[in-house]
């Protein structure tokens, strides 16, 4: 299959969509494709659009760009479907963060468990059923690829309600597997070799390697296998080992579990209680992220943007998460080249034990067959952790979409951020999420009763 139309829904992000454009511009596989840019934000689609068609014409045109707020549009005849959206935005997200705080949950991001990534997961999951509906009807054959959070439900979601073939990406196993080789020395262009095991912001490293080196039996012997909270947590200087301080936490699950975890701080935690319920001081250095402060990163995305519109041509070297190898991903289903990347792809054997066909983020290969996940087993100990949620993340697929108020409750109340808390005040504290992002919430059943007497 040559790639010749893709859709990105969201077309108007300012943290992805240029990157992903610059790269089909710059690709020679992808000469003569149809890129649609697809967003319900007309004047960021307007922004965004601009500065891509700027790009191109940079470049000779070697693409077709259009853009448009018409999804099914954007569907018609597509190869692939790149979809990085947010339902409801920071407004909605605020919830997400806030009302947890008032029963000790200090969520350092909130997009993927505990009760902000499981009402993030409301928000979204009716949306990326509908795209996966419409695209059954205007582009059977195309690929979904998922970059919105929480990864690993919303990439089952078009799979599992309509059979459609679906990939979600982060970048943060790659990303820690490469922090990890240059803390034990390796070059930074050197290669990197490892087995990833796990789900989104949840997997964990059982080898890894780069040039030469055993990346994890070098950090042992650096003295990185630790969970005493003695790590510094402050720098000033360029020096590689200031990729610890984001890794702190890590480095003490890895002592206490025997695995490494391969993304850093701030997602793993959210998976442990022990890290971020209750009250006082978040330990080994854990940072929150505040709504306002990825505001100020979309105000700043969106700067770049205008810079390049303006003519400064030092924007192309900035800008969010656009540098995801996506287009790596493209040519290669595409026929022209193998790839290897961490990815989020439904269960076909590779984590032996996990439910057939859920979700789970191993390594995997990329050809003109497919995707091709290495086998990835996971230690009896780390399924311990993970596989439950795992099954969280299943169900709450089927209850976000046909489920009630009273089952979404049973999901959250299973999770181990709400462990400490008391039956009463878990269904207060999801109605209070609930109710305060109501207008982004398809499924009416999920909303709770008025009724006090029902909540309690």
């Amino acid at each position: 299959m040559n790639p010749k139309c893709i859709s990105i829904v969201g077309g108007g992000s300012y943290q992805w969509t240029f990157g992903f454009v610059r790269q089909f511009i710059e690709s020679r596989h992808l000469v003569g494709a149809d890129i649609r840019l697809m967003d319900v934000d007309a004047e960021a689609l307007d922004l965004v659009g601009r500065a891509c068609s700027r790009f191109n014409a940079s470049r000779g045109e070697p693409i077709r760009l259009t853009m448009g707020t018409d999804l099914d549009a954007s569907l018609d005849g597509a190869d692939f479907v790149l979809v990085a959206i947010t339902t409801g935005g920071l407004e909605a997200m605020s919830h997400d963060l806030k009302i947890p705080e008032h029963y000790g949950i200090r969520h350092t991001v909130g997009d993927t468990v505990g009760p902000g990534g499981w009402s993030r997961a409301a928000r979204n999951i009716p949306v990326f059923a509908d795209i996966a509906r419409r695209m059954t009807e205007r582009c059977p054959s195309a690929w979904f690829i998922n970059f919105t959070n929480p990864l690993t439900v919303l990439t089952r979601v078009p799979h599992r309600e309509h059979g459609v073939r679906t990939i979600g990406m982060c970048p943060g196993v790659e990303h820690q597997a490469r922090v990890m080789s240059r803390l034990a020395g390796a070059s930074d262009d050197a290669p990197v070799d490892y087995v990833c095991t796990g789900i989104d912001h949840g997997s964990w490293f059982t080898r890894l390697e780069c040039d030469g080196i055993d990346v994890i039996e070098r950090l042992k012997e650096m003295g990185f296998y630790r969970s005493d909270d003695q790590l510094p947590f402050e720098s000033t200087t360029d020096d590689p080992h200031v990729d610890l301080f984001a890794n702190r936490a890590v480095f003490a699950l890895w002592r206490e579990y025997g695995y490494l975890p391969s993304i850093s701080d701030r997602h793993h935690v959210e998976n442990h209680p022990f890290f971020v319920s209750g009250d006082g001081e978040l330990s080994y250095g854990i940072q929150r992220t505040s709504t306002d402060e990825r505001d100020e990163w979309r105000h700043i995305s969106r700067g770049v943007v205008e810079r390049y519109l303006d003519g400064d041509e030092t924007a192309l070297t900035e800008g969010g998460h656009g540098d995801d190898p996506v287009c790596a991903v493209i040519e290669a289903l595409g026929g022209h080249r193998t790839f290897v990347w961490g990815t989020n792809y439904r269960n076909v054997g590779q984590i032996p034990g996990a439910p057939p066909d859920a979700v789970v983020e191993t390594r995997c290969r990329f050809d003109r067959d497919g995707v091709h996940p290495d086998v990835s087993p996971m230690p009896d100990v780390l399924k311990a952790v993970t596989f439950p949620h795992i099954y969280r993340q299943e169900a709450i697929v089927d209850v976000v979409l046909r489920g009630d108020f009273d089952q979404f409750v049973a999901v959250v109340l299973s999770d181990p951020l709400c462990s400490h808390l008391g039956i009463d005040q878990c269904r207060e504290m999801m109605r209070r999420m609930l109710l305060a992002t109501r207008k982004w919430i398809a499924n009416p059943r999920l909303l709770p009763a008025t009724n006090t007497e029902k909540l309690i």
